[in-house]
């Protein structure tokens, strides 16, 4: 094989690599990857493998050290802690059979190299038990902030559609 074809085909890879990873740590992409990672753990199947706990964990590393949650009823509203957080996310997951959510196209915007909003409209099957099943629909806005190097949730606002 002729060796000018093979440094273009090495050069060509390195450019694609780097422009791939470019694009993956960019800011936008964090914030929807740090955004479906949050709605994974409110997610719950039937064979799932993470504990309640586990996920508690999970989210506690994806919010501020204070958020504010904005949700219609029976969620609680407000400001929360890392602590009432988990602990709120442990007595979801206890008190629900299943919960899938199923996400739409999401948009973001970055405020600032230290801000940025993901919204989503979200599509909630929740299982509470044999013809306890709930269909819910929201506008979810998911406000996030750099901290300490990390796109971390400072608030969750949920809007019934």
């Amino acid at each position: 094989m002729n060796p000018r074809l093979i440094i273009l085909g090495f050069v060509i890879l390195t450019i694609l690599g780097t422009s791939y990873l470019l694009w993956r740590s960019s800011p936008e992409q964090t914030v929807k990857r740090q955004a479906h990672r949050l709605l994974d753990c409110l997610e719950k199947g039937a064979l799932s493998r993470t504990t309640p706990s586990e996920k508690a964990d999970l989210l506690v590393g994806l919010l501020a050290p204070t958020f504010k949650l904005q949700a219609p009823y029976p969620v609680d509203s407000g400001s929360f802690n890392h602590v009432q957080a988990a602990q709120s996310l442990r007595d979801f997951h206890n008190n629900v059979m299943s919960c899938a959510i199923s996400k739409g196209k999401p948009l973001i915007n970055l405020h600032s190299d230290k801000s940025g909003r993901y919204e989503v409209t979200l599509s909630v099957e929740i299982s509470l038990g044999p013809r306890r099943q709930y269909h819910l629909k929201y506008q979810c806005i998911i406000i996030f902030i750099e901290h300490e190097e990390k796109w971390l949730a400072r608030e969750i606002i949920l809007n019934p559609i």
